[in-house]
């Protein structure tokens, strides 16, 4: 089973156009942003002014992300007991996410590895077997990848999902790409074990859609899937750098635009090199190639003479085109050359040149002047004769050109008369011009092989070169790591010490907060304290102050109280002895006594009782 590589080529926008927000993701796996719906299918896909590749157009991608499911029990079923209870079980169920993203313009690659390599497995004797435990140790570390490769247009992402339906617990991702072409969808599905892709494969392959149409499901192993821009050289590296593991580009059919695998489906060759599917041809009534038939001038395919009966319209041909082919570049209708490998038409080397700069572009040796039908190499810069069989005889014959043909002619093809009566001599002029081209190709082989050798060796050299830069890059990152790592190592510990004595002053100055607040509680409880303390101090000093007025106050009255109790006490003795008396006490009797008046005191003095008059 050869891997496949899907190959998604974007064209950026100018940076002057209004489409600056395309998303161009960097891995086809990643999580997706939703855009709303917009069909990839191009308006005139047939007309292509600016030469480009006709497969360029809109990308969309539809997505489907599963989420991990649970294990279900089905596998213990079988062992439980059939004759115990039936028992439920809660199952949940895995959660998906969907929607479609929109693309800039580009073309979709499917590459094969090519046939060298699948001799070269065989020469070393890798069985079927073999080959699916080199794939499953090739697997990715994350899933392995399959893909359908032609996935109907009318089925969507929930109708791939019901076909897939008893695989999907072993999805991880489903991404279906859709391009220009309906036809061409490709379903992408990656698996968590390499177990499960190799049984899908088994099971899904050659399988039909359903019942009613005869589409098979075509799956294959993927191998890789990249995502690039339209940059010419780095494809032309990256295709360079790819020696060691060839690829073949799957070319499409002309008929069905569908991709053309020998592997897949049988392929036909006829004389003028051009590939189909073998029932694509079958289906084709006429003996001419359809891809020269219809590459055929106007004047040639569709006569437009007035003796014509009727003149029929090109098929597939764009209503508001010229009538005329004209250069892809410049419009130019005179002098043109239409390219033999993919058909670009563009003017001669006496006009602008365009058809040169396509071969400087695209290094396509061979092009077809659409006047006289001759054919140029640009590589041995002349004309090379273009020979047809003759369908009468099988006669090699020469094709005559348009130029040659009288207004009369109704465009029939092939030889005339007179060309078959010098068939002979036209055979043996084409046996010796086929010899020539075929040693003009060979030359061209080997001279583009030589190159091919000389720019591997140089890319192998690049390569080498690029390695040893990388390793010192890794050696001075490793060494740079490291000394930040030592640094990094010694400012935590000297940070985690400054955090600790941080943590430590912090405790302290919380604690001294906490004193300062209970002395500055306990300051003003004192403060209040004394301040009663005064004022009731305060008070009791008036209180005494009073007292001791009053104390002086009642002693000097007590001191007059004691003098007028001493001097009635006296007048009261004095009267009885008086009265009692006799001889010399009578004769005091109305007589005056009188005290004298004391001296004054240095303490407070009292009032000293006058002199009070004592009657008899």
């Amino acid at each position: 089973m050869r891997a496949y590589h899907v190959r998604i080529v974007l064209h950026l926008p100018p940076s002057k156009s209004k489409k600056t927000d395309a998303f161009i993701p960097l891995s086809l796996w990643q999580p997706l942003p939703t855009h709303t719906f917009k069909h990839t299918a191009r308006r005139n896909a047939t007309f292509n002014p600016r030469g480009k590749d006709y497969r360029l157009g809109p990308i969309a991608l539809d997505w489907v992300d599963l989420d991990n499911m649970a294990a279900t029990p089905f596998a213990s079923r079988g062992r439980a007991d059939p004759k115990g209870p039936a028992v439920a079980t809660f199952v949940p169920q895995g959660h998906t996410k969907s929607g479609s993203t929109n693309l800039p313009d580009g073309v979709v690659h499917v590459f094969r590895d090519s046939e060298r390599q699948k001799l070269a497995e065989a020469e070393e004797g890798t069985s079927t077997s073999d080959a699916s435990r080199i794939m499953l140790e090739n697997a990715d570390s994350d899933g392995y990848m399959v893909g359908v490769l032609a996935v109907p247009s009318w089925m969507t992402p929930s109708d791939f999902l019901a076909f897939v339906a008893p695989a999907q617990e072993d999805m991880s991702h489903l991404r279906m790409i859709r391009d220009t072409a309906p036809n061409r969808s490709i379903a992408l599905i990656k698996f968590r074990k390499p177990e499960s892709a190799l049984e899908f494969a088994e099971a899904y392959n050659g399988k039909t859609f359903n019942s009613m149409n005869a589409e098979t499901c075509h799956v294959v192993h993927i191998s890789s899937v990249s995502i690039e821009t339209d940059d010419s050289v780095s494809m032309a590296l990256s295709r360079l750098g790819s020696a060691t593991a060839p690829v073949v580009e799957l070319p499409t059919c002309p008929v069905c635009l569908e991709r053309m695998d020998s592997a897949v489906t049988g392929l036909v060759t006829v004389p003028c090199s051009h590939t189909f599917h073998c029932e694509c041809l079958s289906k084709w009534g006429d003996s001419r190639c359809p891809v020269c038939r219809y590459s055929q001038t106007l004047r040639t395919s569709h006569p437009s003479s007035s003796n014509a009966v009727r003149s029929t319209s090109i098929p597939f041909a764009d209503p508001s085109a010229p009538a005329l082919s004209s250069c892809a570049d410049c419009n130019s209708t005179t002098s043109l050359w239409i390219c033999l490998i993919c058909g670009n038409i563009g003017c001669g080397r006496y006009g602008r040149a365009h058809a040169h700069a396509h071969y400087e572009r695209t290094t396509h040796l061979y092009a077809l002047e659409l006047e006289t039908q001759r054919v140029w190499d640009y590589a041995g810069d002349g004309y090379v004769h273009r020979l047809i069989q003759n369908v009468a005889d099988g006669k090699l014959v020469e094709l005559p050109s348009a130029s040659m043909r009288t207004g009369d002619d109704t465009g029939a093809g092939g030889p005339s008369m007179s060309d078959s009566l010098t068939a002979e001599k036209i055979e043996a002029i084409g046996i010796e011009y086929s010899y020539l081209l075929t040693s003009q190709l060979d030359s061209q082989r080997a001279f583009y092989e030589e190159q091919t050798t000389a720019l591997q060796a140089e890319v192998v050299d690049l390569k080498v070169v690029v390695t040893r830069l990388r390793q010192e890059a890794e050696s001075s990152r490793a060494a740079a790591a490291a000394e930040e790592s030592r640094r990094r190592s010694e400012e935590e510990e000297r940070l985690s010490e400054i955090l600790r004595d941080k943590q430590r002053f912090e405790k302290k100055s919380e604690r001294f907060a906490e004193v300062a607040r209970t002395l500055e509680k306990e300051l003003r409880e004192e403060r209040a304290v004394s301040g009663g303390l005064l004022q009731n101090l305060e008070a009791v000093q008036k209180r005494a102050e009073e007292g001791e007025a009053e104390r002086v106050a009642l002693a000097q009255r007590v001191q007059e109280l004691e003098d007028q109790v001493r001097d009635v006490m006296f007048f009261l003795e004095a009267r009885t002895k008086i009265e009692a008396g006799e001889g010399s006490m009578a004769d005091v009797a109305g007589g005056d006594i009188s005290v004298p008046t004391p001296q004054p005191s240095p303490g407070p003095s009292a009032k000293t009782p006058g002199k009070k008059k004592k009657k008899r």
